[in-house]
């Protein structure tokens, strides 16, 4: 289920808070989605379908990418350990709108059935399911940086909870489409305002963990002074066979939130 209004604002904040932080990097495990390989890093196979929004694919977010750089800069020059942190490419920012399916769901729904030609054409006959709204510019505010259970990614709320129940509203009609339900499309976490920047790939000992905390939580502060915002407006499908770089083809359907 998703969250209300208050209890995703709420939700936010808290995860930037210092003793979360702390207990967040405490709980750090790597994610193997990426190895080296002596020369360099090397994505590991995470293939599916999601509906995002690209940072750059959408109007008005002129310098965000450039701050989110600056940040992961800062991160790796604080926490300089080898092989520890990768950092994403400035392309691939974007947030997740609805998920679809990814990995062993992806293969067993739609990979070994022979359906991927054709899930696009779902995706675009359940966007046109959807209420025909106005087109919207839906400002996502970034906080801070989070630490995830395996990942470092820059928190958003959305001042006006209009702006947030459209976002809902998308995924309640999106997730309720029939034909994509039989594929086992389906809600399977809340809305998460993010922008992932980093992946941990190493177990850091104690002293990391820590220091890990303390840099992310002195970083924030760049978001109190800066207050930067991704401007949300179009979202569509796209596709990723790991998680540096989403693809779109001609025939993938878009929405304009």
């Amino acid at each position: 289920m998703d969250l209300s209004y208050k209890d995703y604002v709420d939700r936010q904040f808290r995860e930037l808070e210092q003793d979360r932080l702390l207990e967040r990097a405490l709980a750090l495990r790597p994610s193997g989605n990426y190895k080296r390989n002596g020369v360099g890093w090397v994505p590991q196979s995470y293939p599916g379908f999601a509906v995002i929004s690209m940072v750059d694919e959408n109007d008005d977010n002129d310098g965000l990418t450039g701050m989110l750089k600056t940040v992961q800069h800062d991160l790796v020059d604080q926490c300089p350990w080898e092989d520890a942190i990768y950092l994403l490419p400035t392309g691939s920012f974007h947030q997740t709108v609805a998920n679809n399916l990814s990995e062993e769901r992806f293969l067993q729904h739609i990979h070994r059935p022979g359906l991927e030609p054709v899930y696009p054409d779902l995706v675009a006959r359940a966007f046109t399911r959807l209420p025909s709204l106005p087109h919207r510019v839906l400002p996502m505010r970034l906080i801070g940086v989070s630490i995830f259970g395996t990942a470092l990614g820059a928190l958003g709320i959305f001042d006006s909870e209009p702006a947030y129940q459209r976002i809902l509203d998308f995924r309640a009609g999106f997730y309720a489409d029939p034909h994509l339900s039989t594929l086992d499309v389906r809600m399977t976490r809340p809305f998460i305002g993010h922008i992932t920047l980093a992946y941990i790939e190493t177990d850091l000992d104690a002293t990391q963990r820590e220091t890990l905390a303390a840099v992310v939580y002195d970083i924030n502060k760049q978001f109190e002074q800066a207050k930067p915002t991704f401007n949300l407006s179009l979202t569509g499908l796209r596709r990723y066979h790991h998680l540096s770089a989403f693809y779109r083809e001609e025939d993938y359907p878009r929405y304009h939130l």
